[in-house]
């Protein structure tokens, strides 16, 4: 049901569901988000989904399919996918992965850290480092218990 499984045929300005059925450009529309931004879309829909075997999954709508597509934000998600699967893509995802990702995951699961309480660059900027700080803090105590632990262990 996802469009990024579908065809996009430029020349006619159609797309093609994976059953076949093809969407015909119908308007097109501009919508503004809460930060102001303004969004084209267009707006396409089947001339028949009857007695497809795919309905179901694909839409829950009485009548046809009807798509709303960001041609703009298709070329955009496109070109990230392409960064993204290049040598020098993947080797900058890998150090996300081995860097700051797992910090960010344990402050935000274990620690229950949802959002900032301050407001402004320089209240966030401290309210990041007193974060850091904690996590560091906790990181060295565990460390340092594991260590005494090994220490119990071995004998005298």
């Amino acid at each position: 049901s996802k469009i990024d499984n579908w065809t996009y045929n430029s020349e006619q300005d159609t797309w093609t569901c994976t059953a076949g059925q093809t969407l015909h450009f119908r308007r097109g529309s501009k919508e503004k988000t809460e930060s102001g931004y303004e969004i084209e879309y267009r707006h396409y829909r089947s001339s028949g989904c009857e007695g497809c075997p795919l309905k179901p999954q694909c839409t829950q709508a009485q009548g046809d399919r009807e798509i709303k597509v960001s041609m703009k934000y298709l070329r955009l998600k496109s070109q990230a996918r392409q960064k993204l699967r290049s040598e020098e893509g993947y080797a900058l995802a890998v150090r996300r992965m081995i860097e700051p990702e797992p910090v960010f995951g344990d402050m935000k699961n274990n620690r229950g850290f949802k959002r900032f309480l301050l407001r402004g660059l320089q209240k966030v900027s401290l309210e990041v480092g007193w974060l850091s700080l904690a996590h560091n803090l906790l990181k060295k105590a565990a460390v340092d218990s594991k260590k005494e632990g090994a220490k119990r262990k071995q004998p005298a």
